[in-house]
């Protein structure tokens, strides 16, 4: 029989979920954009943004999304203390889930993507099926009205450190996982992370975001990413870091592809099994990636 403060836990995880589900079904309606069909997302040099219009933005961030991140996108709502993590104040212009250098600017791509596939693991919802590719587009253009960063800040070229569209994986072996290990400790991951990746490291609870909030460090073993699970999604957020939050890029710090793919599979193979056991409890039983290879 679980506690009752798993049952709260539980309750806490679901509710900003309903929340947004109300929200959604609730909110007033957007119609689509007729020739949505024509819209063609291949990638990003195909995505024109000369049709996207600042005031429809504004007015489907009023129907849609205005019921998480506040009327005026600074995350101050009336189901923002129920929901964790907390809905992002838009105001500061800060992304986390970029492909550009930490500090800079994230391309409209970036934005584009998270709007699109949502952040696993949060209240905050894909929308790419739901909405059509304008109208996405049009958001884009209208969150960059809500932070003074993108009218002093130039968007380079040159900023982008990790575009998903080119990179190479490397091949995942035992060898490469277990060089992944040496990295992970050599890089001190261990200190907030955990030594095996579960977040009880011993700097854990003293980290805290730009904004003040305390920074929650991510349990590798649960295996959903905000940023995207595959490999790819992962060494875009090791490379670029997190803005915001206290997890750096590394970009300087780990100088070779070999290095960095290693870590990349390392973290991503202290996902724990998704059995029963995995939803029941805490912690489920560990495994040893490097180990337990063939």
């Amino acid at each position: 029989m679980r506690s009752s403060s798993n049952c709260t836990a539980s309750f806490r995880k679901w509710l900003p979920i309903a929340l947004v589900a109300a929200l959604a079904c609730g909110a007033p309606e957007v119609q689509p954009n007729e020739s949505a069909a024509e819209d063609d997302f291949g990638g990003p040099a195909e995505i024109d943004w000369d049709d996207a219009s600042v005031e429809d933005g504004r007015r489907f961030f009023a129907a849609v999304c205005s019921g998480c991140h506040g009327r005026r996108g600074d995350g101050d709502s009336r189901v923002a203390k129920a929901m964790f993590p907390a809905p992002r104040d838009l105001t500061r212009g800060e992304y986390r889930f970029r492909s550009t250098a930490s500090g800079t600017l994230p391309r409209r791509e970036d934005v584009l993507r998270t709007l699109e596939l949502g952040l696993p693991g949060t209240a905050m919802p894909a929308w790419k099926a739901r909405f059509s590719p304008r109208q996405m587009r049009s958001l884009v253009r209208y969150l960059e009205t809500l932070s003074t960063r993108f009218r002093h800040e130039e968007r380079r070229e040159q900023d982008v450190v990790a575009d998903v569209s080119v990179l190479m994986p490397a091949e995942v072996t035992p060898g490469t996982l277990a060089q992944g290990r040496v990295v992970y400790e050599r890089m001190k991951c261990g200190q907030c992370h955990g030594a095996d990746g579960r977040g009880d490291g011993g700097a854990a609870d003293t980290h805290r975001n730009s904004d003040g909030t305390l920074s929650h460090v991510f349990d590798f073993t649960w295996g959903v990413y905000k940023g995207g699970a595959s490999a790819a999604d992962v060494y875009r957020t090791f490379m670029t870091g997190l803005d915001g939050t206290p997890m750096p890029s590394y970009i300087q710090s780990l100088p070779t592809e070999a290095d960095r793919w290693a870590l990349v599979h390392y973290v991503r193979s202290l996902s724990r099994e998704r059995g029963l056991w995995f939803y029941l409890s805490e912690r489920a039983d560990w495994r040893d990636p490097v180990a337990t290879q063939p």
